[in-house]
């Protein structure tokens, strides 16, 4: 076996698999549905012109009223469904309907009735809500105040404006909906005045809703780009306002946000206010929702708005994007909160609020079975006295899914490429997802081959920095390493994952062996690490730090070249490679090129459960003592 240096694309390690298939038969998901479905098509909103300031507006206008009705009407049962997004060139809100209405489907016998208008929408749940809040579009944090008084007073939030055919117009003079919250005077002028008008905005909805002795909003977060798109929405898609994300936080009475994380300048948003006020009000809301989940785990939804505010693209910032994500995340760390990073790019979706209600399984296997000793001898990478053959082991770490947005898009397009199976993958999944995005995580399952093997992403069951959990300068809570272990066991479980691909440390420090050791308790076969120097042990855990390669498949297999002939003559080597958004057929493609144009390196593309188990037979953690040291 070690005679042939080729690389190797191995279809399974299961026992008897001579080539990929389909792995598991999970039963289709069968499930009543009492009540009408009520269905509307909203993608008129996400084909606007963005020069348009007009067509702004009203599609601003209305996926925010849109998104709050949707919140509120699907909080029991679902009953609203949305036509908005598309990827990858597929309908994304359409795909996952019609599976839901296949024979033997979810909603195979639901009673359908699609609406024709918003009109039709605003008659058809007039139950749901109590009237409107309305708001400032000149304080355009304001807006995300609204989406608060959406969830927690059953509202729908409209901008005020005075021209006859807006929305606020439409609502208020012509269907005479009561306006129960103001948050602009009613003649238009600004409410908040003070010095920084957006941070006096947030003070007061701390107070309002947030206040430790009169709690409303429950203890979860969204941090979701505010009104302030409607300024500058050229600088990204028509759907990146990501108002269409709003719903399942709205349906959930969560606290929505949209602030600089930097205390060093002042955002583009507000550049006159007293410098660091941002980064303060981001602190005591963080605080506060800590306190409002008794030192447990608290989700963040959305993402620093980068192509808007607070960085270098944003148009006066002087932080880079991805040093604003890592100082954003963490600070959101050090409060025991973790970030469902709907990041720009593929950050729209919607219809979580309905999607939250599909019935899943209680437990999701693996695909295939791990590798055993017996597995690796019969590939030829172990010889009979245990020896390690000297040959470059890659796996690939499939990510970036700690996004609900990017796993719901991409998931209709990857799972059905016909390259799916050719090669070994670790599809990163973070398990937390299945709050917003369940049917996605199930559909993986269903469509994967013995090829197929899932881990989580960064860090664990959601995106934050486990150092942060320990070492916390600027909140100063005691360490919660605990509450984010037994956070992570059961979603572990259900979705039979034990590898966590990638401990992402940021700006927050390197992880210890006391983040580590916590890790163990649900990760026990590997762990992906940011700044490791190399393979080893970390609390008795094989880990390798991941490599990032770059996006072109010539870039990509000349990094997966230079590692394999850096690596120690006569010793084997190992890369655990990152990717993002790639598809089955770029894998492929990589493995194709690597076989044919480099035939003289002996380089292995394995699943994550065997990359892992080489580390730990490589280092011979067998002969440890059970702490690996």
């Amino acid at each position: 076996m070690l005679a042939v240096a080729v690389i190797t694309v191995l279809p399974s390690l299961a026992s008897g698999a001579v080539e990929a298939g389909r792995s598991n038969g999970l039963p289709a998901m069968a499930s009543s549905v009492t009540g009408a479905i009520h269905t509307f098509d909203a993608t008129q909103w996400r084909r606007i012109d963005l020069e348009d300031e007009a067509a702004r507006r009203d599609a601003w206008d209305s996926l925010h009223v849109l998104a709050a009705l949707q919140g509120l009407a699907n909080r029991g049962r679902p009953s609203l469904y949305l036509f908005f997004c598309r990827e990858w060139g597929i309908e994304t809100d359409r795909f996952w309907w019609d599976w839901y209405r296949e024979p033997g489907g979810w909603l195979a016998d639901a009673d359908v009735r699609p609406l024709a208008d918003l009109d039709a929408v605003l008659d058809t749940f007039r139950e749901v809500y109590e009237g409107l809040v309305v708001y400032d579009g000149e304080v355009p944090a304001t807006s995300n105040l609204a989406s608060t008084a959406a969830g927690i007073e059953g509202l729908l939030p409209v901008r005020w404006d005075p021209h006859p055919q807006s929305l606020y117009q439409r609502l208020t003079r012509d269907r005479g909906l009561p306006v129960r919250r103001w948050l602009v005077e009613p003649d238009g002028s600004p409410r908040f005045k003070g010095p920084s008008p957006k941070n006096d905005a947030y003070r007061w909805a701390l107070e309002t809703w947030l206040h430790p002795r009169h709690p409303q909003a429950n203890a979860l977060g969204a941090h979701y780009l505010d009104a302030w798109w409607l300024r500058e929405a050229r600088r990204a898609g028509a759907d990146m306002h990501t108002l269409s994300n709003h719903d399942w936080f709205i349906s959930r009475q969560a606290f929505f946000f949209d602030l600089c994380p930097w205390g060093d300048e002042t955002p583009i948003d507000e550049p006159s206010q007293p410098i660091g006020s941002d980064r303060e009000t981001l602190l005591t809301i963080l605080g506060r929702l800590h306190d409002r989940a008794g030192g447990g785990i608290v989700k963040i939804g959305g993402f620093p708005p980068w192509p808007f505010k607070y960085t270098t693209h944003g148009g006066a910032g002087r932080h880079e994007p991805v040093p604003t994500e890592w100082e954003f995340t963490r600070l959101i760390s050090q409060f025991n909160a973790y970030k469902e990073a709907d990041a720009a790019g593929l950050g729209a979706m919607a219809n979580a609020s309905f999607h939250t209600h599909f019935p899943l399984l209680p437990r999701y296997p693996q695909p295939a079975r791990p590798p055993s000793e017996d597995d690796m001898r019969r590939r030829g990478w172990i010889d009979a006295d245990g020896r390690m053959a000297p040959r470059f082991f890659v796996g690939h770490y499939v990510g970036d899914y700690d996004a609900p947005s990017w796993l719901y898009k991409s998931v209709p397009a990857f799972f059905h490429d016909p390259h799916l199976g050719e090669v070994p993958l670790g599809w990163a999944f973070n398990p937390g997802l299945a709050d917003r995005a369940p049917q996605a995580l199930a559909y993986a399952r269903v469509r994967a081959t013995t090829n197929d093997y899932f881990i989580a992403g960064n860090s664990g069951a959601g995106y934050l920095n486990p150092r942060a959990l320990t070492h916390r300068p600027d909140s100063g809570l005691p360490p919660a390493l605990a509450a984010w272990e037994a956070y992570c066991q059961p979603r572990f479980r259900r979705w039979d994952l034990s590898i966590t691909g990638f401990i992402l440390d940021g700006s927050a420090g390197a992880s210890t062996d006391v983040e580590f050791a916590r890790f163990r308790s649900f990760s026990p076969d590997g762990f992906g690490t940011h700044f490791d120097p190399g393979p080893r042990l970390r609390a008795g855990v094989p880990a390798c730090p991941e490599r990032d390669l770059p996006d072109g498949v010539d870039a990509a297999v000349r990094v997966v070249v230079e590692s394999a002939r850096a690596r120690t003559p006569g010793q084997p080597g190992f890369l655990w490679a990152r990717s993002i958004l790639k598809s089955p057929r770029w894998y492929a493609e990589v493995s194709r090129r690597l076989r044919e144009d480099h035939p003289d390196l002996p380089i292995d593309v394995v699943d994550p459960f065997s990359f892992f188990a080489l580390i730990r037979h490589h280092v011979g953690f067998d002969r440890m003592d059970p702490t690996g040291r």
